[in-house]
């Protein structure tokens, strides 16, 4: 499996592990999960990696895009379901 480095915390590790987040041009918003296609960034499935992330502005930097701040918000505010939609990490 591949690695990635978490635009949150910026350590690297296998794909699996991380969750993915892709900017929808037509949804006008951030999704999560594999299913989507284009320009992506993952971080951690931690809270605090997401607000390091967030701090930092990292999201628009690494999907190229001006993330609008109720898209920013809806991805914190939906950040745990997101991770146990994810499913349970291996060897977690």
């Amino acid at each position: 499996m591949p690695e990635r480095t978490c635009i949150g915390c910026r350590s690297r590790a296998p794909a699996d592990t991380l969750v993915r987040i892709a900017w929808s041009p037509t949804g006008g918003r951030l999704v999560t999960g594999p299913g989507h296609s284009g320009r992506g960034a993952w971080l951690c499935p931690d809270a605090e990696c997401l607000d390091l992330a967030m701090q930092r502005d990292a999201v628009g930097r690494a999907l190229r895009v001006g993330v609008p701040a109720a898209a920013a918000a809806e991805l914190v505010a939906g950040w745990a379901s997101t991770v146990a939609a994810a499913g349970p990490l291996p060897g977690g």
